[in-house]
């Protein structure tokens, strides 16, 4: 499917870098960040349910972030 998106000259040309230096085309590059930035916004909406649900419980900021650095290491894998 073809969209057409309008995006800052800065970025398109940080895309284009981006691409060219790991061999892919600029659409299979924008494709995949869309879809990182969907599946981490689920991720991180499912957090907020959780939280919700529980209660409202108060969660330190340090375990938010080490949780965060779990989800990306776990990503590379």
């Amino acid at each position: 499917m073809r969209i057409t998106v309008t995006m800052k000259e800065k970025l398109v040309d940080e895309v284009k870098r981006l691409a060219a230096n790991e061999k892919r085309s600029v659409s299979s590059l924008i494709s995949e960040a869309v879809e990182y930035y969907i599946r981490e916004k689920k991720k991180r909406e499912a957090g907020e349910e959780l939280l919700r649900l529980s209660g409202n419980v108060h969660v330190d900021e340090d375990a938010l972030l080490e949780l965060e650095r779990g989800r990306t290491e776990n990503d590379r894998t």
